[in-house]
């Protein structure tokens, strides 16, 4: 994953955002947070995977994929408040099967936990594997996220140019 590449590109978002709104970048933390919260809610509704009373199946892959990197977009801008660049990047297999070993619900929950609070950088590590796993536990690979997020970033900024 092209990670430095992924913070660049949110950081010109971010930045072009609060330019054209007039906003103070710095009085935005808590709102991102809030937003990175709503957008894993939206996830979690698509997957269907906490509504155990209902028979109907999840959302087609690519209305996960999307909500998924609608929530990627504020893990990262987290990531910048914290004065990210990058991270480390865990190995898509090794991901894979520690993911393999927790139920999604669980996966969700965590990253609800983790959102909801100030992270340290270490945290900060944590959610974003974390989170990044849960992309890979919903059977995305690495390549697909990536991709998805640079054609969201794209719609992002179309969004910005007609006033959204």
């Amino acid at each position: 994953m092209k990670i430095v590449q992924l913070f660049s590109m949110q950081n010109k978002l971010n930045m072009r955002i609060v330019k054209e709104h007039n906003l103070d970048n710095s009085s935005l933390f808590e709102q991102r947070r809030l937003a990175f919260l709503v957008e894993l809610g939206e996830l979690a509704n698509e997957t269907r995977c906490f509504k155990y009373w209902s028979k109907r199946p999840a959302s087609e892959k690519e209305v996960i994929l999307e909500e998924y990197v609608d929530g990627l977009h504020f893990v990262l801008s987290i990531g910048l408040d914290l004065g990210f660049k990058e991270v480390e990047m865990t190995n898509e297999v090794d991901l894979g099967e520690k993911m393999d070993k927790i139920d999604i619900n669980t996966l969700f929950l965590t990253l609800y936990q983790s959102g909801s609070k100030s992270l340290s950088h270490e945290e900060f590590q944590s959610f974003f594997d974390t989170f990044l796993g849960l992309g890979v536990k919903l059977g995305f690979s690495i390549k697909e996220i990536e991709e998805a997020y640079f054609a969201k970033n794209r719609v992002n900024h179309e969004r910005q140019d007609t006033g959204y």
